[in-house]
């Protein structure tokens, strides 16, 4: 029985560090919509600020994030739920966000995008008039 063991184990520290080579990790993202328009939250623990990606194109929200604090590959995890060294996610934005605005900060893994609305989307109190 130890013999078995003992190949199972191999065989799942060889697969770990392959894994680490293959495609991007999805990070967990919440999405906040307020009267301004749209707060995305996007949890990437390793990336540093400096490691990180966030562009627009053709109305294609893109955030890529690059793990720099993992040991290097003749390491093997005793254990790991990462499972590679980068993060990608992208998302459609409709016509009703000013893509010009964008903003965006990283602080201690999590990653913070403002999207604002067009002035035109923004909701409007109409005021009432005493007749």
């Amino acid at each position: 029985m130890a013999e078995q063991e003992t190949k199972e184990l191999a065989t799942r520290e060889e697969k770990v560090p392959a894994a680490r080579k293959e495609r991007p990790m999805v990070p967990p993202v919440d999405i906040y919509e307020i009267a301004e328009g749209l707060i995305v939250v996007a949890d990437m623990p390793g990336v540093s600020k400096e490691k990180v990606d966030v562009r627009i194109e053709e109305n294609v929200l893109e955030i890529r994030g690059e793990i720099d604090d993992l040991p290097g590959e003749e390491v093997s995890p005793l254990y790991a739920e990462l499972t590679g060294k980068e993060y990608y996610r992208a998302f459609t934005i409709g016509p009703e966000f000013d893509l010009d605005k964008v903003e965006a900060s990283m602080e201690a893994g999590c990653l913070r995008i403002f999207l604002p609305k067009v002035e035109s989307e923004k909701p409007r109190k109409i005021e009432i008039k005493v007749a």
